[in-house]
């Protein structure tokens, strides 16, 4: 297997390992990953697929404190996979919108975004996005190696509209969530807990918080 030591950063893993292991066409992309440092920061996914981020509150669907200014790169997933020409691989398979992971051996996160009302219908396609993208991205052995190498794994599904899981809604209020949870949910998820992954919601102004 190959030492991750060799490879900076996930965009050259997904541009090189990536489309050799699925024998796929080099894709043809441009402007699709972007790094920051920033202590806040947040994510928008635009109605033209493109990634934007933010540093004023409010207008991104992703929320993150970053304290200790870590190194992420923010990576368009969704975006990569839809330059590929080979529609039989891109045809029926779930992705993501995003891959954001340090450059320390802290974070990987595979991140879905979303501004709608948050019905359970929102929730499970997300889902099904997440471990899509985890299965496929993890089948490839130099992948898998830098996923393997960092300490917090999460998938997160991200909603820039407020609610509650089901089992909450009756003792929280609605306009109370990002005060009584404002670090996201950590929900029950088996078949990503089984990859290695902890599955977690954010809401509304729930934030991401990064720590070293």
């Amino acid at each position: 297997m190959t030492d991750t030591k060799n490879y900076k950063d996930m965009h050259t893993l997904l541009t090189n390992e990536f489309i050799s292991y699925y024998s796929l066409p080099t894709p043809l992309i441009n402007n699709w990953y972007l790094n920051t440092n920033d202590t806040y920061f947040e994510i928008e996914d635009t109605n033209e697929g493109e990634i934007v981020k933010y540093t004023t509150r409010g207008l991104g669907m992703a929320k993150f404190t970053n304290n200790h200014a870590l190194n992420f790169c923010i990576l368009n997933y969704d975006k990569f996979i839809t330059s590929i020409a080979s529609e039989p691989f891109k045809n029926g398979r779930k992705r993501c919108d995003l891959i954001i992971y340090s450059n320390s051996d802290r974070y990987f996160i595979l991140g879905e975004l979303k501004d709608r009302i948050p019905k359970s219908k929102v929730r499970s396609s997300a889902k099904k996005q997440l471990l899509s993208s985890l299965q496929t991205i993890k089948e490839v052995p130099e992948i898998d190696s830098f996923i393997n190498s960092k300490t917090i794994k999460r998938c997160c599904y991200f909603n820039k509209q407020s609610n509650s899981p089901i089992s909450l809604r009756v003792t929280t209020a609605f306009n109370r969530l990002a005060t009584i949870y404002p670090s996201g949910f950590k929900m029950s998820k088996p078949d990503l807990e089984s990859l290695g992954f902890e599955f977690y919601e954010y809401t509304g102004e729930q934030t991401m918080v990064l720590s070293n």
